[in-house]
Formats: C-alpha cells, sequence, structure tokens
C-alpha cells in the first residue's frame, strides 16, 4: 500500500516561500528608503559643521557680533540618469500591472475570470505607477535648467538627494580663523 501524502507540507512549504518572498521585499524597499536619507559619514560631518559653527558664534558672540547659520545640509537634483531609469522601470511597471490585470480578467482558469475587481486594480495600480514615471521623466528633462518648480521639489522632497555643501563650511573655517587669533570679529 502507497501512503498518501500528508498536507502538512503542501501548505507549510507555499507559506514559508511567501513569508520569504515578503521578506525579501520588505528588506529591498526599507534598503531603498535607507539610500535616500543621508548616510552615516554625512551625519558626522554634519555633526562637525555644526560643532565648527558653535565655537566660530561663541567666538562672535565674545566679540560683540552674531553669525547668522546657514543650513549645512543641502538637497540638490540626483543625476539625470536615475531620474531617466527610475522613469522607464516605473513605465515598464505599469504598463506590465494594466497588462496583468487584462490577463486575469480574460483567462478562463484564472482565479479573477471575468471579476471586474482584476481590470481595476490593474489599472489603478498601472495608472498610478504610469504617473510617477511622467513625473520622473519630467525631471529627467527639466533637472538641468533652473525652473523654480523643479527646485522647489528637490529642495522639499526625497526627489532629491540630501548632501553637504563641502566649500561653504571650509570656507567659514578659514573665515574664522583670523577672528579667532585676533580676537575679533570683522
Amino acid at each position: 500500500m502507497i501512503a498518501e501524502p500528508t498536507p502538512v507540507l503542501a501548505v507549510f512549504v507555499p507559506g514559508l516561500m511567501g513569508a520569504g518572498i515578503l521578506l525579501s521585499g520588505a528588506l529591498l524597499l526599507a534598503d531603498g528608503v535607507r539610500r535616500l536619507m543621508p548616510n552615516l559619514g554625512a551625519r558626522r560631518r554634519l555633526a562637525v559643521t555644526r560643532a565648527v559653527h558653535s565655537v566660530v558664534d561663541q567666538a562672535a558672540k565674545a566679540a560683540g557680533y552674531t553669525i547668522t547659520e546657514r543650513q549645512p545640509m543641502v538637497r540638490r537634483p540626483r543625476p539625470r540618469g536615475v531620474y531617466l531609469s527610475v522613469g522607464v522601470g516605473l513605465a515598464t511597471a505599469g504598463v506590465l500591472a494594466i497588462q496583468t490585470g487584462l490577463a486575469a480578467y480574460r483567462d478562463p482558469n484564472a482565479t479573477l475570470h471575468l471579476n471586474p475587481w482584476a481590470i481595476a486594480l490593474g489599472d489603478i495600480a498601472g495608472i498610478a505607477l504610469l504617473i510617477l514615471a511622467l513625473g520622473s521623466l519630467t525631471l529627467a528633462v527639466f533637472t538641468g535648467r533652473h525652473l523654480r518648480f523643479v527646485q522647489r521639489l528637490v529642495a522639499t522632497t526625497a526627489v532629491g538627494r540630501l548632501c553637504l555643501s563641502p566649500e561653504e563650511p571650509r570656507e567659514r573655517i578659514h573665515a574664522a580663523i583670523p577672528w579667532l587669533k585676533r580676537g575679533d570679529v570683522p
């Protein structure tokens, strides 16, 4: 007699595979978000810049002057290739989402056969991805030009990259060294 296979593995293995896929997706998403944030080196340089500004500010206050604090970290546009590749990837994913919804609707063996939710979900996801792709491709075209909406978008959102202005802290330090030596502020 041949024993029938137990259905325990028939549920456990696909569940484990699904959990692995979800975990991989979550790790990829977390890695993408982490790349948008400044790295530890930039945070360390920011702390040094703030400390240097504090020393210069204290010296200026002792001499009876004040120095305005400037923003040491600025958002600058990413390279055009980044916006272009993100736009092409989002457009491809949008078209594939729409096609997948249509295929699930038309396939007689699919769970969503003749179910309008297949088309609705595919279209909603696809249109959202296509709108994001259009925005990214627009940024790829207009990044080099000095347009206000591009500058405002880059400065206020995660579309731009957060970076230190390397010349400004150095200029401020070099300008402050003679003040500290003389004990006065111009």
